[in-house]
């Protein structure tokens, strides 16, 4: 092998070795808070100016140290209101783990905590016996569980509660949108918390979402650069990658999430926090 060869080996070698750094011991540590001021539809007016923070995906059971991270982030940010947005246990094993983290991501709130399942959960647990002690378990620990049904939520200063409305999850087959809004009056709108993104439109063809929260996709977790949202899209079968989005006027978001499955990497896809403050027309 000629020395031009050798050169050019140790770069790729290198740039192999960095690159599995990166994305197994470096990126999973780090937490990303992603600040947005979205525009919500029929937003009460003490609500103007609240701040919501979503959490998604921490997949507790793999190693999930952006998880813990993000309880001081929630402590330090004070929200009107803490929302998570499923996959919070990846197995059976991990329920006394996802409980702890939840009584400290409660008591780090200080305001409710509104959780909706995903596919995880429902892959692990619901096998008609397991499902049911588990969420019951999370409202113990503080969590306010929303399976299809809709609750109100008042902002810290008290006055007009803030709508949501909590899908289970779509992608596997739990979601039901008319059992949802069923709670709702007519023409009154809700912040909507769901798993996957996938089934975006028919929740904002209800005519009751101002503002759809979703995760599921991890961003795709580890990324390739510039085709990355392409390649997860393609993979997702869903055009709802990472990210703001815009669904018929609506606006959607897809949260990267905290944790990993699959793989225990972040490669080019940190983990996040969400931090919402939301606007009157």
């Amino acid at each position: 092998m000629t020395r031009h060869r050798h050169r050019r080996l140790f770069w790729v070698l290198s740039l192999v070795a960095a690159l599995l750094l990166d994305a197994v011991v470096v990126e999973p540590h780090m937490l990303l808070v992603h600040r947005i001021e979205v525009t919500v539809a029929g937003l009460p007016g003490e609500w103007d100016g609240g701040t919501v923070i979503q959490l998604s995906d921490a997949h507790l059971g793999y190693p999930s140290p952006a998880s813990w991270r993000a309880i001081d982030t929630v402590r330090t940010e004070h929200p009107d209101l803490v929302v998570v947005t499923g996959d919070v246990a990846d197995r059976r094993s991990s329920i006394p783990v996802v409980v702890a983290w939840a009584k400290q991501l409660c008591e780090a709130a200080g305001v409710p905590v509104v959780y909706v399942p995903g596919n995880h959960e429902h892959w692990r647990f619901d096998d008609g016996q397991a499902m049911g002690p588990f969420l019951d378990q999370i409202r113990q620990a503080g969590f306010v569980v929303l399976e299809n049904e809709s609750t109100r939520i008042s902002r810290r200063s008290g006055g007009t509660g803030l709508t949501i409305v909590g899908l289970d999850d779509s992608y596997s087959h739990h979601m039901d949108v008319e059992a949802g809004f069923s709670g709702l009056a007519a023409g009154e709108q809700a912040i909507v918390l769901e798993h996957c993104p996938d089934d975006a439109t028919s929740i904002v063809a209800s005519g009751h979402a101002s503002l759809v929260l979703t995760g599921h996709t991890h961003g795709g977790q580890a990324r390739l650069p510039v085709w990355g949202d392409r390649l997860t899209a393609a993979l997702e079968g869903s055009p709802f990658v990472r990210g703001l989005y815009e669904v018929d006027g609506i606006p959607l978001y897809v949260s990267q999430g905290l944790g990993m499955s699959v793989l225990p990497v972040r490669l080019f896809c940190p983990p996040e926090v969400t931090v919402f403050t939301l606007k009157t027309q």
